[in-house]
């Protein structure tokens, strides 16, 4: 976990206290995920020249592969508002306004996938992508980034990460491109394409995007001292957990013990619920290792950070050294 420079307050609200079920994306849930819907990409491919590879990864990122609560109650897989004239059922699900927002529900599945087609094919922010080649992923990814489609800075290269993890560039006959590199087809027979090879990368040659989703993905976590969790994964920004699980970004905060998004991080725990006073597993102190923080330490075991201090008789701003050892309860 990050180091964090910026300590907070912390406030204790009286709340509704309720158990979420596990619902991260693990590497199952996605691979899952692109088994049962990839017909329904290539389909959209073919209609509308939107690479499947593309549409499989971004709802993977807005749906956390199917299992989100907006996605299961609306068959919303790409987190599209009601807005534009939208005369359909309407879901309400918090995201990053002070009140729920209002999303689009679907009857189906492929319903959604043809509606986020048509988001992308009529708005004049992504005409430019359609001059690139259904192969060119990572060109698409960098162009829906660069016009606005999702807010997290990191977004292309999450998308990116996904396709080349899974070889979501395979699904349509695609090859794993060299980062830099322009996307050259030479021969293109029956409908399978030929790449120039200084274009085309091994499948077991790792890129930056790859390396990126695969640690996130290694680190799935569903619970922490029996309080729901899951991890802030490329690409995502706290409005998309609060999406996928019904939560308000505020009590988000509260429950991480911060006091903006900006103090979570790419790969950190992000709790779904409060913390609990100790530590209720079976070890009892924590020797603390180079780099750690007491904040770190207090999301690593699900321990209020105040309890944590109190626990161990020191203030929150004091420095933990290594080999420190802490109390956990």
């Amino acid at each position: 976990m990050m180091k964090r420079s910026v300590f907070f307050f912390f406030v204790l609200l009286t709340l509704t206290v309720f158990k979420l079920p596990a619902a991260a994306q693990s590497a199952s849930d996605i691979m899952a995920y692109v088994s049962q819907y990839k017909d329904i990409a290539l389909a959209e491919e073919r209609e509308f020249g939107i690479p499947a590879p593309i549409t499989l990864a971004q709802g993977i990122l807005e749906s956390g592969a199917g299992k989100s609560g907006l996605t299961r109650s609306s068959n919303n897989h790409f987190g599209v508002k009601a807005l534009g004239g939208w005369n359909g059922a309407v879901h309400l699900a918090w995201d990053d306004e002070p009140q729920k927002s209002r999303f689009r529900v679907y009857a189906s599945a492929a319903e959604s996938f043809r509606d986020h087609s048509l988001v992308l094919a009529r708005s004049s922010r992504y005409r430019s992508l359609f001059s690139k080649s259904i192969y060119d992923y990572r060109g698409w990814a960098i162009g829906l980034q660069r016009a606005g489609y999702a807010t997290a800075t990191n977004y292309a290269a999450a998308l990116i990460g996904f396709i080349e993890t899974y070889h979501l560039y395979a699904i349509n006959g695609g090859v794993k491109l060299r980062p830099g590199r322009t996307v050259i087809v030479t021969h293109t027979a029956q409908q399978q394409p030929t790449f120039d090879e200084s274009c085309v990368m091994a499948d077991d040659e790792q890129t930056e995007e790859e390396q990126a989703v695969q640690a996130a993905v290694q680190r799935y976590v569903v619970d922490i001292n029996d309080i729901s969790c899951t991890l802030l994964y490329p690409g995502m920004t706290l409005a998309n957990i609060a999406m996928k699980y019904d939560i308000s970004q505020q009590k988000l905060l509260e429950y991480n013990e911060v006091t903006s998004a900006s103090d979570l991080h790419e790969g950190d725990i992000v709790f779904l619920d409060k913390k609990k006073k100790k530590y209720t597993g079976a070890r009892d102190y924590y020797y603390a290792r180079e780099g750690d923080t007491l904040y770190g330490i207090s999301q690593q075991f699900g321990i209020r950070i105040a309890n944590l201090a109190r626990m161990n008789d020191i203030d929150l701003f004091t420095p933990i050294r290594p080999g420190m050892k802490l109390n956990l309860k």
